[in-house]
């Protein structure tokens, strides 16, 4: 009885392992390319570029946590972060590498991770750049691969940023600084 439960398992395991892991090559390299052109489309400030490869439901976090979506849009968080009178940000380059091949579930969802060097160059000349972390999910419509979800994060105490206010300030202007955040 010990063994043909040992045996039951052990097939359940090899099932469920099946049914997550059932992408292509083809899949593999789609994925790759929307990675790739996620990168262009913001190295080049040309959020046009993703439109047709985000899913109709999409949702992206970004590194600040603010949420994009349809009722707000990629072309207006670009707008506001580059374009907008008194805009802080000069420009955004990001190198995205995935961590992970694409788990595929069914053929049709993908999940991946990463790390990223996203250098982000203020307005006034200052420069950044953080190690970020991110996680996408993938859903495929039509043979196509199409981005559904991708959060983006930064370690909040331990970045570059913080650090410049450690340096310039102290832990009092670091205080002060989130403080100005938040209120």
């Amino acid at each position: 009885m010990k063994k043909l439960c040992c045996i039951m398992l052990m097939f359940a395991s090899i099932s469920v392992m099946a049914a997550t892991n059932t992408g292509t090559e083809a899949d593999h390299e789609q994925l790759r390319q929307l990675l790739k052109l996620t990168r262009d489309a913001v190295n080049g400030d040309k959020s046009e570029l993703l439109r047709a490869h985000l899913h109709k439901d999409y949702v992206i976090t970004v590194m600040d946590q603010e949420v994009v979506t349809e009722k707000k849009p990629l072309k207006q968080l670009f707008y506001e972060w580059f374009k907008k009178p008194g805009a802080i940000l000069k420009s955004l380059h990001i190198e995205p590498k995935a961590t992970i091949l694409s788990n595929i579930y069914d053929g049709r969802f993908g999940v991946s991770y990463g790390t990223s060097a996203d250098t982000y160059e203020l307005a006034d000349g200052g420069k950044f750049t953080f190690d970020s972390k991110w996680t996408a999910t993938m859903i495929k419509e039509d043979g196509q691969w199409k981005l559904l979800a991708l959060h983006v994060g930064v370690n909040p105490v331990d970045n570059p940023l913080i650090d410049s206010y450690r340096r310039g300030f102290g832990f009092g202007g670091v205080l002060m600084e989130i403080m100005r955040l938040l209120f």
